[in-house]
C-alpha cells in the first residue's frame, strides 16, 4: 500500500489438513512431514494427492493409507497402466511409431468430444478454485480412454489384420494421453514430461491449454518406452511419522488423568455453512451449555444428533474451525468408512463424569 501498488481483490485461503479426523498439532504428536512422504513416494505423486484430495476452502484429511489407495487407484491403475499398455501395443503392432488414424467411428468421436469439452471446462474450474474437480475431470478422460481401449480391443484388430481400425484406436489412445499429460503438467511436471517423452515428443517444448487441441500428436513419431510410471505400492517403503509414533503408544496414567471426560446431551445441531463435513452442536453439560464443531456430517444428519447423550473431552482449549468456535471434542470410533459416536446406552444425565 505504501508503494501505491493496487491491493488484491481476492485472497483465497485453503482449509486445514487433518491427521485422520484431528487437526495436526505438535502437542498431539500427529504432525506429518511432507518432505518425508515426498522422498518415499515421489514429489509428483504427493502433489497429486494434495491437489486431488482437498476441496479448497474446506478441511481435508490425510493418512498414509488414504494416500496409498489414491496412488494405486488413480496413478498406478488408471494413468500408469494406460501409458504402459499403449506403449506396448504401439511397439508390437505399428513398429514403435505413432500410426496415422483412419476414418472416425462413434467411439472415436465420443473420446474426441470428451477431450474437447474437458479442455474448455478446465480453465473455468481453475478460475473458480475448483482444483480438485479439475484434477478429477482429467482422470475421467484417462478412465474413458482405458474403457475405449477395452471396447475396441486392438489385440483382436491386430489378430484379424484390421490395420486401418487398429491404427485409429492406437492413435486416439496416444493422443488422449498427450492431452492428459499437458493438463496434469502443473501438478506433476516431472511425470508428465516422461509421458510426453515416451510418446516421442520433445519434452522441452512449452505446453499450455492452447496446445491441447485434438490432433497435436503427429503420426510417425517413434515412441521411447521407459520404466513403469507409477509402480503399485504394496506397503509403505519407509516408516512414516504416523508409523514411528505408533511404535510405542502406551502412556503414563498421569497423562490420561489430564483428560476430563463427561456426558453431554445434544440440544440442537445444524450444518456449518460452506463445510460439507462439519456440524455445529449446542450441548448440555448438566447446567452448562457449550458449542462444539464436529466433522461428522458425512455420518449423521442434524436430526439424528439431537437428543443423543455423547462422551466428550471438556478440558481442551477452545478452537475456531472454519471461523466457528468449538469448545470441546466428541469421541468416536472409526473403521474403514464407518464412524460411530461414543454414547451412553443408559439414561444417564448430562454432565456425568467418566472415569
Amino acid at each position: 500500500k505504501a508503494m501505491g501498488v493496487e491491493q488484491p481483490k481476492t485472497i483465497f485461503a485453503h482449509g486445514f489438513w487433518l491427521s485422520g479426523e484431528t487437526k495436526m498439532s505438535k502437542s498431539f504428536g500427529n504432525v506429518v512431514n511432507p518432505l518425508d512422504l515426498a522422498r518415499v513416494y515421489g514429489v509428483d505423486a504427493f502433489r497429486y494427492f494434495l491437489m486431488r484430495e482437498m476441496t479448497l476452502g474446506q478441511d481435508a484429511s490425510y493418512s498414509e493409507g488414504s494416500f496409498v489407495v489414491r496412488y494405486n487407484s488413480d496413478l498406478a491403475n488408471d494413468l500408469g497402466n494406460l501409458l504402459s499398455r499403449v506403449m506396448k501395443m504401439v511397439i508390437s503392432y505399428t513398429d514403435g511409431k505413432i500410426p496415422s488414424p483412419g476414418e472416425s467411428d462413434d467411439s472415436d468421436k465420443e473420446l474426441q468430444q470428451r477431450a474437447g469439452a474437458l479442455i474448455q471446462s478446465i480453465r473455468q474450474k481453475v478460475e473458480s478454485y475448483s482444483l480438485s474437480q479439475a484434477v478429477e475431470s482429467i482422470l475421467e478422460l484417462v478412465r474413458a480412454t482405458n474403457r475405449y481401449v477395452e471396447l475396441n480391443r486392438p489385440w483382436d484388430l491386430a489378430k484379424n489384420n484390421n490395420t486401418e481400425r487398429l491404427n485409429s484406436v492406437l492413435y486416439n489412445a496416444a493422443e488422449s494421453l498427450r492431452i492428459s499429460s499437458i493438463l496434469l503438467s502443473p501438478i506433476m511436471p516431472g511425470k508428465c514430461k516422461k509421458i510426453r517423452g515416451q510418446l516421442g515428443l520433445d519434452i522441452d517444448t512449452e505446453v499450455n491449454l492452447e496446445s491441447c487441441g485434438w490432433g497435436g500428436l503427429k503420426p510417425g513419431l517413434e515412441v521411447i518406452p521407459g520404466d513403469g510410471l507409477f509402480p503399485r505400492v504394496q506397503k509403505p517403503k519407509a516408516a512414516s511419522p504416523e508409523t514411528k509414533k505408533a511404535e510405542d503408544t502406551r502412556i503414563e496414567y498421569d497423562d490420561f488423568a489430564k483428560l476430563k471426560l463427561k456426558t453431554a446431551k445434544v440440544i440442537s445441531a445444524e450444518k456449518v455453512e460452506g463445510a460439507d463435513k462439519l456440524l455445529k452442536l449446542q450441548i448440555d453439560l448438566g447446567g452448562e451449555q457449550r458449542q462444539i464443531v464436529a466433522g461428522v456430517a458425512q455420518y449423521y444428519t442434524p436430526e439424528q444428533m439431537v437428543g443423543k447423550t455423547l462422551v466428550i473431552i471438556v478440558n481442551l482449549k477452545p478452537a475456531k474451525i472454519r471461523g466457528v468456535e468449538s469448545d470441546g471434542m466428541l469421541l468416536a470410533a472409526k473403521s474403514g468408512k464407518e464412524l460411530v459416536l461414543l454414547s451412553t446406552d443408559t439414561d444417564i444425565p448430562p454432565g456425568a463424569k467418566i472415569s
